[in-house]
């Protein structure tokens, strides 16, 4: 079984377009729900691998200390996850892959100002996936917890909002063909009405991820 399901140029180039679609959308550090589904879609589409936008919990060990950053809740020493905290990420059959992971470092910049986020790429296999967190010791083990009850009623009220199928539509357009070369720029009108001039995100463009390793 291949490592990765994509090499890193398309990988990035998947979470560049999805970040430019909905940078100037507002809390895109909590767009998971965006980064699946239309990472999902466009690996069905556009790759022919046959994946689906997943919700529940998530947690990752991201230094050998170790520490870990958790998507989910806290009840009581407990971890939980439901409508009010939660992760969504994209899975295949044999891999978990996560088109936010580059944003790790924004989306946990309140929570956990102490921990040091490099922006690197997630996707592992899923026969990786530790079975008790405390099996989340050297840096990149993970673990999920998949709640398809959740995804469905996720999936379903975003695809409810007509917003959303517009931002989808305008993400498949700028991806355009796989061998095409990236656009930096893209306008689009909506069925909303209004013409959006977009852009890919500066902070960490294609360029800025060149050097990274390519795994968490």
């Amino acid at each position: 079984m291949s490592k990765f399901v994509l090499p890193m140029p398309e990988y990035n180039r998947v979470h560049q377009i999805i970040h430019g679609v909905i940078k100037d959308e507002g809390n895109v550090e909590r767009g998971c729900t965006f980064f699946s589904i239309v990472g999902s879609y466009l690996l069905n589409k556009h790759y022919g691998i046959a994946a689906t936008a997943v919700a529940g919990g998530f947690a990752l060990c991201v230094d050998d200390a170790p520490k870990c950053i958790f998507y989910g809740k806290d009840e009581g020493g407990k971890f939980s996850w439901g409508n009010d905290g939660f992760h969504m990420w994209v899975q295949t059959k044999d891999h978990v892959i996560d088109f936010m992971a580059p944003i790790y470092a924004e989306s946990f910049a309140i929570a956990q100002p102490d921990v040091v986020l490099p922006r690197k790429m997630f996707q592992k296999r899923l026969e990786d996936d530790k079975q008790s967190l405390d099996d989340l010791q050297a840096t990149g083990d993970y673990m999920v917890f998949p709640d398809p009850d959740l995804s469905e009623e996720l999936i379903d009220h975003f695809l409810s909002r007509p917003i959303n199928t517009d931002l989808l539509g305008i993400a498949e357009a700028w991806f355009g063909s796989r061998r095409g070369k990236q656009r930096p720029t893209i306008s689009m009108g909506s069925n909303d009405g209004i013409v959006r001039h977009l852009t890919l995100p500066p902070h960490n463009s294609a360029r800025s991820l060149v050097g990274i390793q390519p795994r968490l």
